[in-house]
């Protein structure tokens, strides 16, 4: 039998509900995923063929920047549904299955606060100088040669480490909630095909379109799987009944090593040193620096409209630890207490399974097609965003200005879209690799930090200084490349502080190279000039009046739910 798990988790059905004859039972499922995933594309296309959003007479701003046309609530869909795909909802709850405590919600609930910084701090200098990328600023701060470093370091992360995770997470997740009986590069070579059409052919549009679409059943479904689980478990006194796994900011944990021997000590994914300094910088490079993100904001009506659209993304995202948190918990005290599921165990032989193994185990038979079709379209927004975004950088940073400067609007836009395509083969072909790794989320967050972290350094000090030139921006990127880079062979201490530690290397060595006048002098570079901003912007740059209470607010709910977390208060957490 299958409950209805929604209804039970308050206590209001307690009733069992037919399983029908399995060949129904498998057309429901396909259909109600073949529905839901139509529906989606069928709505994208006609809001855009019906010009419901503003249209631009160029050709580039039209598939770049969307015309500048996003409401602050299509900002907001689209910057959720970009970040919260399947490599989080599979990933993350693997991690908390993995780790026996909730050290890895740091990436969730910190992450707010960065995005506070960008709403703050980065988006106004971005749409002030008005470009359509993240590079363009570095280019006008700095040098040329500056931007294509960084834009070349963002398209080989995209291309190496973002895409195929996304591909191969969402792939994993339909395979194991449709029970599919069929080899993983399929799956995940399908779902690229579907993507790359939105991406390639849709432009930021309809990304943002099919966002904001998608996120409407993935919150569905996102809040119905542990509402379900909760009711199997007994409700939330049962899960506040061992708060040890709850704990976020701890150095050591009972962390799984396989199905037949019990948990033992060791270091979470984060321990608490590694998510005060390091995450939070690494968030800081995803949230303000990240074409991926930014293009989102970038596309606004307005600074105004960027500004909420992204706080109110902020508040969402910190409390969509419910989605990607609670259910790996869930699967702890299933397991740890041998609670039966609909009359059977729940068989967890590897981390990154336990959220589709839970969703087809709680909710009913029929509803599993529009669980996959979430799924679906999780991976849908990440992963054709992420194409958009590669495709925008290649075409305004190395196509227009290396390979053919004089090229016309149309003539960009028609080699980005061969360079997506491009890029989805690279993918099609990695993703399958992925099925090794032990937990897929910690090797794409490692993999990040590589890239990301000269980066980070040519943004930060671009925005929050005026004296360092390219050329000391140049330097500190290759030391602090280069010296974590080095410490890839080091076990300790943990990547994220050992990536938090170099970032320093590299600030220390930016600033010295631009002070420190003596020693200019022998490496033979005159005095760096103070930088001079000058506004550009192509939308209404005025500031949103609520800003600074907003940011405030989300910064005391971060604070207010991860003690509750620590300390196992359920009446602190309900508050």
């Amino acid at each position: 039998r299958r409950w209805t798990g929604l209804g039970e988790a308050f206590g209001c059905c307690d009733s069992p509900v037919a399983t029908p004859a399995p060949a129904t039972m498998l057309a429901a499922q396909i259909t109600s995923f073949l529905a839901w995933t139509g529906a989606v594309a069928a709505l994208t296309w006609l809001i855009i063929a019906r010009g419901s959003l503003a249209r631009s007479k160029s050709a580039a701003d039209e598939y770049f920047a969307g015309s500048h046309a996003l409401s602050w609530y299509v900002v907001a869909g689209s910057l959720m549904l970009t970040n919260l795909s399947s490599v989080q909802l599979v990933g993350l709850n693997g991690s908390v299955y993995k780790d026996g405590c909730t050290s890895v919600i740091a990436w969730e609930t910190f992450s707010a606060l960065c995005m506070c910084a960008m709403a703050g701090v980065f988006l106004p200098v971005f749409i002030k100088s008005g470009f359509a990328t993240v590079t363009g600023f570095l280019a006008k701060r700095f040098d040329l040669t500056t931007r294509t470093m960084v834009t070349t370091l963002l398209l080989v992360f995209y291309a190496f480490a973002m895409n195929p995770a996304v591909l191969y997470s969402g792939a994993l997740g339909i395979k194991n909630v449709l029970d599919l009986d069929a080899p993983i590069w399929m799956v995940s070579t399908g779902i690229g095909l579907i993507g790359a059409c939105y991406a390639i052919f849709g432009g930021l549009k309809g990304v943002a379109i099919s966002d904001c679409l998608n996120g409407i059943g993935l919150l569905v479904i996102g809040l119905w799987v542990p509402l379900a689980a909760l009711s199997e478990v007994g409700g939330l006194s049962t899960f506040f009944s061992e708060p040890t796994f709850l704990r976020p900011l701890v150095s050591e944990s009972d962390v799984f090593s396989s199905p037949k021997t019990p948990r033992r000590p060791g270091e979470p994914s984060v321990p608490w040193y590694a998510a005060i300094t390091g995450l939070l910088l690494h968030q800081l490079y995803y949230w303000s620096a990240n074409q991926l993100i930014v293009q989102r904001a970038l596309a606004a009506k307005s600074l105004a409209e960027g500004q909420k659209g992204v706080l109110v993304a902020a508040l969402l995202k910190v409390v969509t630890f419910v989605m990607l948190c609670v259910p790996g918990v869930l699967g702890i005290l299933i397991v740890k207490n041998k609670t039966l599921v609909n009359g059977e165990r729940l068989a967890i032989t590897r981390p990154d399974t336990v959220y589709p193994l839970l969703a087809r185990a709680v909710l009913p038979e029929w509803s599993l097609g529009f669980v996959a079709a979430a799924l679906l379209g999780s991976v849908l927004s990440t992963f054709n965003s992420s194409l958009n975004s590669s495709s925008t950088l290649f075409g305004l940073e190395i196509y227009k200005v290396y390979i053919n400067p004089e090229a016309s609007d149309e003539r960009t836009v028609r080699a980005a879209r061969i360079f997506g395509v491009a890029l989805s083969l690279v993918s099609f072909v990695i993703a399958p690799l992925l099925e090794d790794a032990d937990s897929f989320f910690d090797w794409i967050s490692r993999a990040k930090t590589v890239t990301a972290l000269p980066v980070v350094l040519c943004f930060v000090v671009g925005i929050a200084t005026a004296v360092p030139d390219a050329f000391s921006a140049k330097v500190g990127s290759v030391v602090g490349f280069a010296a974590y880079m080095a410490c890839q062979f080091l076990d300790e201490p943990h990547y994220l502080f050992r990536y938090f530690l170099c970032f320093l290397l590299a600030l220390a060595t930016t600033l010295i190279l631009a002070y420190a006048q003596p020693l200019r002098r022998i490496l033979g570079r005159p005095a760096p000039a103070a930088s001079q901003a000058s506004a550009s912007a192509v939308v209404d740059a005025e500031s949103w009046r609520m800003l600074w209470p907003v940011v405030g607010a989300i910064v005391a709910l971060v604070a207010l739910i991860t003690v509750a977390l620590q300390v196992g208060s359920q009446a602190l957490l309900v508050v």
